[in-house]
């Protein structure tokens, strides 16, 4: 994935500080995909098989963890967003990002939580924001691309997306199908089922 450069950080780790960090990660990412923002550290630390205040160490509050793996969660969604960018024609990419991010909503509970709930660390709060602004100009990009091609209904504001986006997934929390509601919000977009004329849809071939 391409992203832009990423703001400054601390010094890099020991390489066994780096594998305990990325151990930790690692097995908290397997448990908020389930648990979302109820997961503990102590179930974080025997999954990684470390102790608890080795966890601490790298992540002193829970908090500071959550926001890693939002974090993780932001910089994928702006990679699928740049890859259907990349990849389809303005219709195909609004549609397959969206299906995407409803059948990822209805398998990861913490990417669900991770658009409706603001996570900041103090320490981690410039960070964090970056990433919301980079996937903030990524999604703006996609709707005003679609828009030009008059594939998306022109009224449509950013934060009317964002809106829906979130709609959408408090509906699948509710129990509905992800590839069904994605379909009724496409349609409510006006964003046609077939690639556009002179389109190449996706350069895989699929229009999803």
């Amino acid at each position: 994935m391409v992203l832009s450069q990423k703001p400054p950080t601390s010094r890099p780790l020991r390489a066994d500080a780096r594998r305990n960090r990325e151990a930790i990660v690692a097995a908290a990412d397997d448990l908020f995909r389930v648990d979302g923002m109820s997961l503990q550290m102590d179930e974080v630390a025997q999954r990684a098989g470390l102790g608890v205040g080795t966890v601490y160490r790298h992540f002193p509050t829970k908090e500071a963890l959550t926001v890693e793996l939002v974090q993780c969660r932001v910089e994928s969604t702006i990679g699928r967003a740049e890859e259907t960018m990349r990849d389809c024609d303005p219709a195909s990419a609004v549609r397959r990002f969206i299906i995407d991010m409803a059948v990822l909503m209805g398998e990861d509970v913490g990417l669900r939580e991770s658009f409706e709930v603001q996570v900041l660390a103090d320490n981690q709060l410039d960070e964090c924001v970056y990433y919301r602004q980079d996937l903030h100009q990524r999604k703006l990009a996609m709707v005003k691309q679609a828009q030009e091609a008059g594939v998306v209904r022109g009224d449509l504001a950013l934060e009317d997306f964002d809106a829906l986006m979130c709609g959408m997934g408090q509906a699948i929390v509710a129990g509905g199908n992800p590839k069904l509601i994605a379909d009724v919000l496409l349609e409510g977009m006006r964003v046609p089922r077939e690639p556009v004329a002179d389109g190449a849809a996706c350069a895989d071939g699929s229009g999803e």
